[in-house]
């Protein structure tokens, strides 16, 4: 009886352990209580952020498995450590390592830096100089961030202390990288066209390139360059800033996720007058120029279709694609597809206004 309890104990402190221990096919070692996690957690983990309702102070960052589409914790950040992000939820970076984590709180006025499980370990503030930080994007252990102060700012990727600055123009949003040249859009809030270029062997040295009015978002796909922005009539123009500086526009989009050489292309449309929005999705191959109408999910729910898309992302590992929806006051949505276009799961984003997922393992 004594021999019987004794491994009834020992099987249970085993299976106890193991649920603090997650393993995958690629990293079987991986324990997220050797990060400092307070909670346990799964090796194939996403990171949501929710940007949350304008200065509400409710931005947050959801966690779920990304393998079997199961939502863990609805406030990791908070769950990690113990107060809450702050206000608006603007961007949301991987680092080049795999287990780095950038974050920029807009309204909160900073840039944090997690470790692979969502715990900080350094912060930069921006000051009324610098103003809103909005977007970021990583090279060679620098963080180039734009602010609305009209600038982009380098830090050190390492501890987050100020590295350099330069001016750019009012309202810079999205910031790309593309064979050693910082791009971001300027946007001067609807009073400037254009896209600032800087070499970073120089860094104080900038070019310009006119787009369309009030640029927004970037991507690199296929080595190219492409830009979106709401336009003069906000119809949402998108097209490929060209080697040579010029500028083709291709159609209209709002949001945009990329993998491969595939550039997965949303457009949400809102009737302010009744508050019904229609939204279309379409595809554009970056390697052959071939922009196709039909959309490339198959079985979506029919609400898909008039819900806002409000971000979308990719899963680098498998090129699924999750479509994130908004009604700005209620808790999005998530939309899981598979990279086929084959739908999956929704799941419930358990945060206003979810906008961007990274993905790790």
């Amino acid at each position: 009886m004594k021999t019987m309890k004794f491994l009834s104990v020992m099987l249970s402190a085993v299976a106890l352990s193991a649920g603090f221990v997650s393993c995958s096919d690629d990293d079987e070692s991986w324990n997220a209580q050797s990060e400092g996690s307070k909670i346990n957690m799964v090796s194939t983990r996403a990171f949501v952020l929710n940007e949350g309702s304008y200065q509400a102070n409710n931005a947050g960052m959801t966690y779920f498995d990304w393998a079997a589409d199961t939502i863990y914790n609805s406030d990791l950040y908070q769950a990690q450590n113990g107060v809450k992000m702050g206000d608006t939820g603007q961007d949301i970076v991987l680092g080049s390592d795999g287990s780095t984590v950038y974050t920029i709180l807009s309204g909160s006025k900073y840039v944090a830096k997690l470790n692979s499980v969502g715990i900080e370990n350094a912060r930069y503030p921006f000051d009324a100089k610098l103003g809103d930080p909005r977007y970021l994007v990583e090279k060679n252990g620098f963080l180039y961030v734009t602010s609305y102060g009209g600038y982009v700012v380098k830090l050190n990727a390492k501890d987050l202390t100020l590295a350099d600055t330069v001016k750019v123009g009012a309202n810079p949003e999205y910031i790309v990288e593309k064979d050693n040249t910082i791009y971001c859009s300027v946007s001067g809030w609807g009073a400037d066209k254009r896209v600032a270029l800087i070499d970073l062997a120089d860094f104080h040295t900038v070019h310009y390139s006119d787009v369309m009015d009030n640029p927004d978002q970037m991507i690199v796909v296929a080595g190219r360059i492409f830009v979106q922005g709401y336009g003069a009539s906000y119809n949402y123009p998108w097209g490929e800033l060209k080697k040579d500086g010029t500028f083709e526009e291709i159609g209209s989009c709002s949001k945009w996720a990329a993998y491969g050489n595939t550039l997965y292309l949303a457009y949400s449309e809102t009737d302010w007058n009744t508050h019904e929005t229609t939204t279309t999705f379409k595809t554009y191959d970056a390697a052959t120029s071939t922009l196709s109408n039909e959309s490339p999910f198959k079985n979506a729910p029919e609400e898909l279709a008039s819900l806002s898309v409000y971000g979308m992302s990719t899963n680098p590992y498998n090129g699924d694609v999750y479509v994130m929806t908004s009604d700005y006051v209620t808790n999005g949505r998530i939309y899981h597809f598979k990279s086929d276009g084959t739908y999956v799961k929704t799941l419930e984003a358990t945060g206003i206004s979810p906008r961007k997922i990274i993905f790790l393992r």
